[in-house]
């Protein structure tokens, strides 16, 4: 079963499109490390920014290989974007019918 990761930022204000010009350069290096994204949202009144990725084999181990990544260490930029964050392990829940 795959392992869920939720994540939420809170984006410094008229920096959106920075930090989601980053993002999705981030997207891709994740991608290139097996993990899936599952959802994104941008709450842009509130500056949260929340989304979710999940990974099918060993999620630390495949976290450490990309955070190691060349290409994503240079994308530590993001942090520049960034005034607080919350990331948790989540489990998904089915939802009855």
């Amino acid at each position: 079963m795959a392992e869920t990761e939720l994540k939420r930022y809170t984006i410094k204000p008229d920096s959106w499109e920075e930090f989601l010009d980053t993002w999705r350069r981030i997207v891709r290096v994740r991608r290139r490390h097996g993990f899936g994204v599952l959802f994104a949202f941008a709450d842009r009144d509130q500056g949260v920014f929340t989304w979710a990725i999940n990974h099918e084999d060993d999620f630390d181990q495949a976290a450490a290989a990309y955070y190691a990544d060349p290409e994503r260490k240079q994308l530590e930029v993001v942090e520049n974007y960034v005034t607080q964050y919350e990331i948790r392990k989540v489990a998904q829940l089915q939802i009855p019918e």
